[in-house]
């Protein structure tokens, strides 16, 4: 089974070596990619990055350091609104910076990966897609409405 992770990076270069070292781990993962906060918003809410109605995805990994709508600014809303408040978020960030790290999770990020000086350790991202899209579990919107 396909799972959907969407990516939101405004490095293409980063991407690309992402997006390689999930191919080499032949992880069975849908990727979609949003160039910034806003772009993953609108495709999340409207359906604005290739597919049909908005994304539903297993997990989104976002870098912190974007144009528009930077990674701080956009688990900020994720966290607010209902229909995203339960997708898990991975931070992946250059920053090492314990007040970024901090932040990050007082805002709602599940997870906190640091790229090498070198760009993005594709092995160990591929890692974490595999445990957060085939691993972990989160609640489906019909086991939502049967809690409450």
């Amino acid at each position: 089974m396909n799972r959907l992770l969407l990516w939101v990076d405004d490095d293409w270069d980063e991407i690309a070596v992402v997006m390689r070292a999930f191919k080499r781990a032949k992880i069975p993962i849908d990727v979609r990619v949003a160039s910034d906060g806003l772009e993953a918003l609108q495709a999340l809410h409207l359906g604005a990055v290739g597919g049909d109605g908005p994304l539903r995805p297993q997990v989104i990994f976002v870098d912190l350091h974007m144009p528009r709508v930077d990674g701080f600014e956009l688990l900020r809303a994720l966290r607010e609104l209902p229909a995203t408040r339960d997708i898990p978020i991975v931070v992946v960030s250059s920053s090492n910076a314990p007040e970024d790290i901090r932040r990050s999770y007082e805002l709602g990020a599940n997870s906190y990966l640091v790229k090498r000086a070198e760009g993005a350790p594709g092995a160990e991202l591929a890692a974490a897609a595999r445990y957060w899209t085939q691993f972990n579990r989160i609640p489906t919107p019909h086991s939502r409405e049967e809690r409450c």
